[in-house]
């Protein structure tokens, strides 16, 4: 595989890979106006307490996933316990997107890449929320970062990719009461 195809699969399967999951309730629809990002009040305010409380649960949890992912991306170092319950991701991914971000991992560690910097991502908007589904779309920026050989020091990146996109999420509730991330959907073709 050319070596740029690294960095768009890194970028894009580590934040972002596609699993189609039916959710058994129904959701109710929570949409912000599309006339820019709308601030965290205006995606507050159109939620109940008991909504807004769910997504501050789910948000919370991709952040946690977010940062083990990245220092994982960063220092090419990442527990790999044979005791999936026990990997650091497992509290807050699920399933085959959990199974897609650890991959990348190891397909980083195998070719020697490492990230420098980290994308600033963003929550836009509540799309849906449901008893056991949590469905957002953020704005992914990866204009700050890079990934690069460990050997050369040079970047792996592919020219001309877009470094700012929207990304589609979501997130289900599992027995034990923990929100975590089973799919994602970038819109690489699209910018926010």
């Amino acid at each position: 595989m050319p070596s740029g195809f690294y960095k768009g699969r890194t970028v894009a399967t580590g934040l972002i890979l596609l699993l189609q999951l039916a959710s058994g309730c129904s959701p109710r629809a929570v949409e912000v106006p599309p006339a820019g990002p709308p601030s965290k009040a205006a995606i507050q305010s159109s939620l109940s307490p008991t909504d807004q409380q769910a997504v501050d649960q789910a948000w919370s949890a991709y952040q946690r996933l977010n940062a083990i992912y990245l220092k994982a991306a960063q220092s090419g170092v990442y527990e790999w316990n044979a005791d999936k319950t026990k990997r650091p991701l497992y509290p807050y991914a699920a399933g085959t997107y959990m199974s897609a971000l650890e991959r990348d991992l190891d397909i980083m560690r195998e070719q020697g890449f490492v990230r420098k910097g980290s994308p600033q991502v963003t929550l836009r908007r509540v799309v849906s929320v449901s008893p056991t589904s949590i469905v957002v779309e953020v704005c992914v920026d990866d204009s700050g970062t890079d990934t690069v050989s460990r050997k050369t020091g040079k970047s792996v990146v592919k020219a001309g990719q877009n470094q700012r996109y929207p990304v589609t999420m979501r997130a289900g509730l599992y027995p034990d009461a923990k929100w975590r991330w089973v799919e994602s959907q970038a819109e690489r073709a699209a910018s926010c």
